[in-house]
């Protein structure tokens, strides 16, 4: 028998009639007898994958060879290489085919290993994946690490072939040319597994690396000879990863000096997550947002602190700090005080609007600036949208803005700065708002509402007639959408300009990297800049690596995952 090594001894039960492994899927559940050869031993999914003998195959290319054999905790006794018989039932356990209720298996010998099929991506059929399932396969080219959002939760990372996938509408205006790039991302992605169905895993690790906050798996990473076994589950086509080779120098962490950044004045763009203190002086942790215990929000301060510390800014437009107030205890003085504290060549200050909060949201932005640089001049402004505004306009700003006047100490110099958060894509605004173009929920609202930012701008809101002006925050659209071309086509410089053969990236979400975050420069001020740039710090890190997963809170590695957003940095030279 071809199925028995030559030299093996035969057992009673390794005789008789079995279902060819490529035949099971004809039925549904059934009990079945089934041979094969032990390709893998998986404890973390409960069970071993067992394939036909390579010269068992049969000649069509959509029945998978392979299946998983599902032992639970007291899984029975196999060992890779070993030809066995057994008999279970089976079925598909969310979409992936197993067997599960087996006996002990017969051991049949041993047997050679089926050789791992090689796979591309997208697959040539439809229903490639699913012919694949319970196989070892080994991925024909190298692929691009795209999503880590589900690596501390599951241990699953979103590849693709063809480097970096970004955001449909930071490549393209939105309309069918954006959706059929959302519609290749989705075809070219798959998932690798840490061979293991356990949520929240103890230790990172993937096809063979271990992983932590001083030794992160970031996106843009490349990984290359990736092998494992095709699996699904819960919706996902996985690869329960066993090997690969990760591509050394392939977007690797860099301190801040690599930006090169000249001498000059510093405007920072950074939407700090969710900088949440207010538990530590009223109901306990967790409050709505941000960190979930003492612990976290200690680790998030001091993550956000380091990376302020390398940038210097000399003004921060800050994006989701908590709206409790202007006080002592707020959100926005806690961490000033902090920052302060790590830099005793400057005084930082924070920007009161004189109000008790600034709007109704649960976040709100802010100002920070160098009293040791800036002094403070003209009025603070705020807009607004009023109760009666036009429904977009409400929609597209949740959060007012606030701008505020500066005098450069050193030079007299005035320049004026408006920290901006608009409207997310994360829920719909509804019919006329909502873009079916590829631009997300809300799109329409956000470009009325960066028309109003610009025309309240252009009036000079601060009183201080300077021609020097910066819009500096989150506006959670990409570069070819309505709300970035409103500043653009208006003649506000974009900071720092689009690169000429790739993408800004200052946020990845579904596997789609791209550019929310931005410092804008009126022509006034856009004469003066020397230089810009992105500190890539936190939107290519795994959210495991953060103040509520694994951190590193001191060290070099504390700024990395300080945020989901990078910090975007501006420098004015002769000021």
């Amino acid at each position: 028998m071809a199925f028995l090594a030559a030299a093996a001894p035969a057992h009673a039960g390794c005789s008789g009639a079995a279902v060819p492994i490529h035949a099971l899927a004809a039925s549904g559940p059934r009990a079945v007898r089934v041979r094969g050869v032990v390709t893998a031993i998986v404890p973390g999914l409960g069970g071993f994958f067992i394939e036909a003998p390579r010269a068992q195959w049969d000649a069509d290319e959509t029945t998978p060879e392979g299946v998983f054999v599902y032992t639970g905790r007291h899984g029975r006794k196999v060992e890779r290489g070993e030809a066995v018989v057994l008999s279970g039932r089976y079925r598909r356990f969310h979409g992936m085919p197993e067997l599960d209720r087996t006996g002990t298996p017969a051991a049949c010998g041993r047997a050679p290993v089926p050789p791992a099929v090689a796979v591309h991506r997208p697959p040539s059929r439809p229903d490639g994946w699913a012919a694949l399932l319970g196989m070892r396969v080994r991925l024909a080219g190298p692929v691009t690490v795209n999503d880590l959002h589900d690596f501390g939760r599951y241990g699953e990372v979103r590849v693709g072939t063809g480097g970096r996938r970004y955001a449909p509408t930071a490549l393209t205006v939105p309309g069918p040319g954006a959706l059929a790039l959302a519609r290749s991302v989705a075809m070219h992605g798959l998932w690798l597994d840490d061979l293991s169905s356990h949520a929240h895993p103890a230790v990172l690790e993937l096809a063979g690396h271990r992983f932590d906050a001083r030794h992160p798996l970031r996106a843009g990473q490349r990984l290359r000879a990736v092998t494992g076994i095709a699996y699904h589950a819960f919706g996902r086509d996985l690869l329960e990863a066993r090997a690969a080779v990760l591509e050394p120098g392939a977007n690797p962490r860099r301190p801040v000096a690599a930006l090169e950044l000249p001498p000059g004045l510093r405007i920072v763009a950074f939407n700090v997550e969710n900088d949440f203190n207010r538990a530590l002086r009223g109901p306990p942790f967790p409050t709505e947002r941000g960190a979930r215990t003492a612990a976290e929000f200690h680790c998030q301060t001091a993550k956000l602190v380091a990376a302020l510390t390398a940038l210097r800014p000399a003004v921060a437009a800050l994006q989701e700090i908590e709206n409790d107030g202007y006080g002592k205890d707020s959100a926005v003085a806690v961490l000033v005080r902090a920052l302060n504290a790590a830099v005793p060549t400057a005084h930082y200050r924070y920007v009161d609007p004189g109000r008790p909060r600034l709007g109704d949201d649960l976040i709100a932005p802010a100002l920070a600036y160098d009293a040791k640089r800036l002094r403070r001049v003209g009025r603070v402004a705020v807009l607004a949208a009023p109760g009666g505004a036009p429904r977009a306009w409400r929609e597209g700003m949740p959060r007012p803005v606030i701008a505020a006047s500066f005098r450069v100490r050193a030079t007299g110099r005035v320049l004026t700065v408006a920290s901006v958060h608009l409207r997310s894509k994360l829920s719909s605004c509804g019919p006329g708002l909502d873009s079916r173009g590829g631009a997300g929920h809300c799109a329409g609202a956000r470009t009325v509402a960066a028309r109003r930012i610009v025309r309240w701008l252009r009036g000079d809101p601060t009183g201080v007639h300077t021609p020097a002006v910066a819009v500096a925050g989150d506006f959670n659209a990409y570069p070819r959408e309505g709300a970035i071309r409103v500043l653009t086509d208006g003649g506000w410089r974009r900071l720092p300009p689009a690169p000429a053969t790739a993408v800004n990236v200052t946020e990845n979400a579904r596997g789609g990297a791209g550019e929310l975050d931005y410092v804008f420069a009126s022509p006034g001020l856009a004469r003066h800049v020397r230089a810009s740039g992105i500190w890539h710090i936190d939107a290519d890190e795994a959210p495991a690596f953060g103040y509520a997963g694994r951190p590193a809170c001191t060290g070099p590695a504390a700024p990395f995952r300080a945020s989901d957003h990078d910090p975007v940095v501006a420098v004015a030279g002769g000021w």
